[in-house]
């Protein structure tokens, strides 16, 4: 059958060999690329910009993590480790050690070759060692994203006169912030939050202060509220302490060893500061909060509480579960 003008008759074999020719990637992995293209490009401009970006991305990572839910964080590190070492890097290697094999065959310049094969096997080496070395941070990278909660006891429930107060009780865990909004989507009518919590995960901490403050309510403290717990308790619209309650602040820390070097904590101290500063706090009181070590805590007298105007006031827990207005609080 003739083509019209201007076609040409093409087999489907031609049509492969055109697309492989076109297929970059595949170019590379088969050693057809130049040496000095597979090298200088795909090898060692492309492993610059790698060892680039990985400061950026760690510290992204890290700083989302202590925006978000960790466990996914986690994750996308740890889909990225694989995908740079287990398909990137493969391909580097293979192709480098193709072409230079090509290039050798090719009796061009055989030195370059050898030379080529002999930076891909340093690079393995050093690679090898890199990751061998960093062994603890990858284990608490999958401890974080496929491990239990350590912080993840706690329970939310209704008390209050007519169920208007939401109960928190334990632990900031990975999932209270997604469980306290939907427990108030369910019950719309409800307009407080006792907060009665040792602390637990930062991120956890921001995320229901986010909640809190997008539903306007306001926060109590029956029995204390301490660590992670006072960046939730501080984004109440007001903020009532029982008589028997106390906030805790103590610095920041990473409970993950292998992590501590990506980690800024006195950074994330400050973030904080200044969402405290927001919500109204006084500057001469939050120059003492990340005082203590955190090992131990600094607990404020509740007078010291209301001067810094870190809270609104003083109730009786047995007033608030039966229906007192915040107005006539202490």
């Amino acid at each position: 059958m003739r083509c019209p003008d201007g076609l040409r008759s093409t087999h489907p074999e031609d049509l492969v060999r055109t697309a492989e020719r076109l297929n970059y990637i595949g170019r590379h992995w088969r050693g057809e690329l130049s040496l000095a293209v597979s090298f200088w490009v795909n090898f060692v401009a492309l492993n610059l910009l790698l060892l680039a970006a990985r400061p950026l991305l760690q510290q992204e990572l890290v700083a989302l993590s202590l925006d978000d839910d960790p466990r996914w964080m986690a994750r996308m590190a740890l889909l990225n480790v694989i995908f740079v070492y287990g398909v990137v890097y493969p391909w580097q290697l293979v192709g480098v050690w193709r072409s230079a094999l090509r290039y050798r065959s090719l009796k061009l310049r055989p030195g370059w070759g050898l030379a080529s094969q002999a930076v891909v096997a340093l690079s393995v080496l050093v690679t090898g060692a890199t990751l061998f070395l960093a062994a603890p941070t990858y284990r608490d990278i999958v401890s974080i994203g496929f491990g239990p909660d350590r912080y993840g006891a706690f329970s939310i429930s209704r008390v209050g006169d007519g169920g208007s107060l939401l109960h928190f009780e334990g632990y900031l865990g990975y999932r209270s912030a997604r469980e306290v909004r939907a427990a108030i989507s369910e019950e719309p009518q409800v307009e407080a939050i006792v907060l009665d919590s040792p602390g637990g995960w930062i991120a956890s901490g921001r995320g229901l202060a986010r909640v809190i403050e997008e539903a306007g309510l306001d926060t109590y403290s029956f029995s204390g509220c301490h660590s992670a717990c006072v960046t939730a308790f501080l984004a109440g619209a007001n903020r009532y302490l029982a008589d028997e309650a106390r906030l805790g602040f103590h610095q920041y820390a990473v409970p993950f060893e292998g992590l501590d070097a990506y980690s800024n904590m006195t950074v994330e101290q400050h973030r904080d500061l200044q969402y405290f500063r927001r919500q109204g706090v006084r500057p001469e009181f939050l120059a003492r909060l990340f005082q203590a070590p955190h090992e131990g805590a600094w607990f404020p007298s509740q007078r010291e509480l209301i001067a810094a105007r870190a809270i609104s006031g003083v109730v009786r827990s047995e007033e608030v579960l039966f229906g007192l207005d915040s107005d006539n609080a202490e």
